[in-house]
């Protein structure tokens, strides 16, 4: 179980390999952040972002610039803290690749990326699904399955973590699960940055003192909201339209859009 640490806002975590490149995030705060590193656990990045190694946050942004494995620069989704409580978003689009190109996932559909307990909210973007012996997995039915089995968020990502690794994943090198995670426990905010695959796992966390905002996904979408951040700081419906006029714009330019299908907006009331 974690640990909480008086004197800085955020801790990391992570297991196995480390040296991945960054991936795209969003992050919005008027809250000062430090880093700390828990010294009761493995090596481990320093960041409040997935997959960041020796580089600063500020640096973290610009490699949102660079490009990345197709199969990881897809969907939309974010968590919004506010006094009372926290608004996860996220779109409903799959996507599946053949020979390396992307198109819709027709057979799955909607697919739920915004997950919540009594205890916690949860985003998840990157890979959905993952093939084991037993046959192919999707992350959702995974969820569900395992979800009400834990008390906080960086439970069930061990969890997950553990699952693909004792039980020997056939997940590509390039597959990675992105998570955003949000709850309350003694009267703080907690934000989560996590990813998993099947060599590493990386939990960040980041306590949270005023309005913020974490959200990740398609670099797309990740360096427009980075530019229009009091579209992601409203009310729900603010927020759900904002997006979906993303979607449209994107619609668009985008020979390819790798956010769509319906806009759900969960509301965890602490």
């Amino acid at each position: 179980m974690y640990k909480d640490n008086k004197k800085h806002f955020d801790e990391s975590y992570s297991e196995g390999c480390i040296g991945y490149s960054a991936h795209a995030i969003g992050y919005a705060s008027s809250t000062k952040s430090e880093m700390t590193e828990n010294r009761s656990n493995p090596p481990q990045s320093h960041s409040i972002s997935p997959f960041c190694t020796s580089q600063g946050f500020s640096d973290k942004m610009k490699e949102n610039t660079k490009e990345e494995s197709g199969k990881q620069n897809m969907s939309f989704v974010g968590l919004t803290f506010k006094n009372d409580r926290i608004i996860g978003y996220a779109d409903t689009k799959g996507t599946q690749f053949k020979d390396d190109q992307p198109e819709y996932d027709s057979k799955r559909e909607r697919i739920p990326k915004i997950f919540k307990t009594e205890k916690f909210i949860l985003a998840t973007y990157g890979a959905n699904s993952f093939i084991m012996n037993e046959g192919i997995v999707f992350l959702e039915d995974w969820i569900a399955q395992n979800i009400n089995d834990v008390e906080y968020p960086e439970d069930l990502i061990k969890k997950l973590y553990d699952y693909l690794f004792r039980k020997e994943s056939m997940m590509g090198k390039d597959d990675t699960i992105f998570f955003i995670a949000g709850y309350e426990q003694r009267g703080v905010k907690i934000g989560i940055y996590a990813s998993v695959n099947k060599t590493e796992l990386s939990i960040n966390r980041k306590y949270i003192n005023d309005l913020d905002t974490l959200y990740g996904g398609a670099n797309e979408y990740v360096q427009y909201f980075d530019n229009r951040i009091f579209a992601l700081v409203g009310d729900e419906e603010q927020i759900k339209k904002n997006i979906e006029e993303a979607v449209c714009m994107f619609d668009e330019k985008l020979p390819y859009n790798p956010v769509g299908g319906e806009i759900m907006v969960e509301t965890w009331k602490m």
